[in-house]
């Protein structure tokens, strides 16, 4: 079998179904061990293997897990299980080849593809799938695993192929994401009116998350950067900040990934390089100067090294940020013995975070509990509205490392212009 490179068009390969409904594959399966490869159409065009095993079609979706562009690495990589590959075709050539079962729970193995016998269909190329938002899916929705054995007793039972209803047979495999904290995320989300900015909309992945916590920070950054009138009214902007990350600090809101945000905005090098307005913040508003050095960058530093608090008492959202970059390859920075010693301390912290999912899911529902959102707020919250408030209608589609890129530029303007070098 033919296995394509990373970001290579497998509309060919003779597997891959387009898009097909789930009564339409099962029709297709006529023995144990046939399998195809499908875009599910009531899961966003999802990638799912249907396969025939036992008497019965089981739906094993194929979880997209997308990384920071790097020259020489896949910006994707897939699973079924625990292993991830660099390419789909990658992952069905090492399952059928190796005979490997799709999921522990069921047993089935797919060995013969059902070829498709039209004209060719369109893959699911990274060209139609800009940063991967495509493929992921609300992790709110997602069900708990079907590989454990209460879920066993469905086994291949139909369902109708409608959007909510989920395209995967209560056998198939959805302990992957749980074990790499799709519902610690979905469970702890919405924590104070920030965490709406924080949490965006449904179907991200937690990588694309990271993307997300650093539009926010541009977003913080501009609120300073565009001040192009007095001082003061600068110094005002880095004072509001610096009190909306206090109110996110743990024994608060307890929202982490919302007060890495705006930290983010207030470390950035166009806003940290401000002199003149940071000296105007430490007279105008000493207090918030004060807590800013000694409380927040400190906390900041403990949490981007794996420490800080976790605990589900002060935290409803926690901050799986140094997890996340680990899981994408980010090497860790400093001699190699300081490096060993964080990566063991944030492994440990991912763990003590998944363990304690179910608390940090009561938390956030403590600290909602009265909380109405305002609606004509929604959609100035979402993910959408602010990469087109930031980049326009046609930037927002560009790839992230572009956008980024650019944005940046803006701000080192902005800030030259405000405090230019002498």
């Amino acid at each position: 079998m033919q296995v394509p490179q990373d970001g290579e068009d497998f509309a060919g390969q003779p597997w891959y179904h387009g898009p097909l409904s789930r009564q339409k594959a099962e029709a297709l399966l006529q023995q144990d061990g046939d399998f195809l490869v499908r875009a599910s159409k009531s899961r966003g065009g999802h990638p799912v293997i249907s396969c025939r095993w036992r008497g019965s079609v089981l739906h094993f979706e194929v979880f997209r897990v997308a990384l920071r562009p790097r020259p020489g690495r896949p910006t994707a990589l897939f699973q079924l299980e625990d292993e991830r590959f660099p390419s789909l075709p990658a992952l069905v050539h090492s399952y059928v080849t190796g005979q490997r079962t799709l999921s522990q729970a069921t047993g089935a193995v797919a060995s013969r593809p059902v070829t498709w016998q039209g004209p060719i269909r369109r893959s699911f190329s990274e060209d139609t799938l800009p940063d991967g938002l495509a493929w992921t899916e609300p992790l709110r929705a997602r069900k708990r695993s079907g590989s454990q054995p209460a879920g066993l007793e469905h086994m291949g039972q139909p369902t109708e192929d409608h959007p909510g209803s989920g395209d995967w047979s209560p056998g198939s495999d959805q302990g992957s994401a749980g074990r790499h904290g799709g519902r610690l995320w979905s469970g702890a989300a919405h924590t104070s009116p920030w965490a709406s900015l924080e949490v965006g909309t449904a179907g991200e992945t937690l990588a694309f998350r990271l993307h997300r916590l650093e539009t926010l920070a541009l977003a913080g950054a501009l609120a300073v950067l565009g001040c192009a009138g007095p001082l003061e009214e600068r110094a005002a902007a880095l004072r509001g900040l610096v009190e909306l990350a206090l109110a996110l600090r743990p024994g608060a809101a307890g929202d982490l990934p919302g007060l890495a945000a705006v930290m983010g905005a207030l470390l950035m090098p166009q806003v940290s390089r401000l002199e003149r307005t940071w000296r105007q913040l430490r007279r105008s508003h000493t207090e918030a100067a004060l807590a800013f050095e000694q409380e927040l960058k400190p906390l900041m530093r403990a949490l981007d090294e794996g420490a800080g608090p976790c605990d589900p008492g002060e935290v409803a959202l926690p901050y799986v940020a140094p997890a996340v970059r680990l899981l994408e390859g980010e090497e860790l920075p400093g001699p190699l013995e300081e490096s060993c010693e964080r990566l063991l301390r944030t492994l440990h912290r991912a763990r003590l975070l998944a363990r304690d999912a179910p608390r940090f899911r009561e938390a956030a529902a403590r600290r909602l509990r009265g909380f109405r959102p305002h609606p004509e707020l929604r959609e100035a919250l979402t993910t959408g509205f602010l990469r087109r408030l930031l980049w326009g209608s046609r930037g927002a589609g560009a790839p992230w490392a572009t956008r980024l890129e650019k944005f940046q530029r803006v701000l080192s303007v902005l800030s030259q212009h405000l405090e230019p070098d002498h």
